[in-house]
C-alpha cells in the first residue's frame, strides 16, 4: 500500500496517521512531495520552510528526523527529478515491511526560477513514453509524415530533464537554447 502527501499536509495532519500507522504495525509506503511549500493554499509557510508566519528565520522541522522520531524505521530521502534514484528508493521501500518512508524532496517548480527547456531530436521514435509516463504538458504529440512524434513547447518546459531520463530512444536532451 501506498500513501501520498504533500509537506505541508503532513507536517498539519499527516503526522498524527502516521504514528497511528506504526503503533498498529500498518504494512505501507509512505511518499512524502516535498516542495518546501503550501502550493495550495498560498504559499503561506509551515513548519518545514523554516520561515514563521511573521517571516522570522528559523530552524525548519526536519520531516525524516519526525518519521524516525515516531518508529518509522526505513526513511529515505531523493531526488523526484532523479528517475534512478526515485525508482531504486521505492524499490528498496518495496523489499522492506512496515510503515516505510520516501521523502521525494525538490524546490516547487512554480515558485523557482525555469531552467533552460529541452529539446526532442530528429530521432524521436513515435513511442509516447514520455508522454504516456510523465504527464508533462510541455510534451506535445503530433504527426509528421504519417508517424507519431513528440515535440516540447518550450513556453511551458520547466528544464528538470525528466523527460530525458524516460526517453528510451535517448533523443530528448540538450538544451533549446544551447
Amino acid at each position: 500500500n501506498f500513501a501520498f502527501t504533500g509537506d505541508s499536509t503532513f507536517l498539519a495532519s499527516g503526522i498524527t496517521g502516521t504514528v497511528n500507522a506504526v503503533y498498529n504495525q500498518s504494512d505501507m509506503i509512505l511518499c512524502i512531495l516535498d516542495n518546501s511549500t503550501t502550493a495550495m493554499t498560498g504559499h503561506q509557510p509551515h513548519p518545514g520552510m523554516g520561515i514563521t508566519m511573521m517571516g522570522k528565520r528559523v530552524e525548519p522541522v526536519d520531516i525524516s528526523k519526525v518519521l524516525e522520531g515516531i518508529g518509522v524505521k526505513f526513511i529515505k530521502t531523493v531526488d523526484p527529478l532523479n528517475l534512478r534514484e526515485s525508482v531504486d528508493a521505492v524499490r528498496a521501500a518495496m523489499n522492506e515491511t512496515g510503515v516505510r518512508a520516501i521523502i521525494f524532496k525538490s524546490p516547487c517548480i512554480a515558485i523557482t526560477s525555469k531552467g533552460s527547456p529541452w529539446e526532442v531530436g530528429e530521432s524521436c521514435v513515435g513511442c509516447m513514453r514520455c508522454v504516456n509516463e510523465i504527464g508533462c504538458p510541455a510534451l506535445i504529440p503530433y504527426e509528421a509524415e504519417g508517424k507519431k512524434k513528440v515535440k516540447i513547447d518550450t513556453a511551458l518546459c520547466v528544464g528538470c530533464g525528466l523527460c530525458s531520463q524516460i526517453c528510451p530512444a535517448g533523443c530528448i536532451g540538450g538544451r533549446a537554447d544551447d
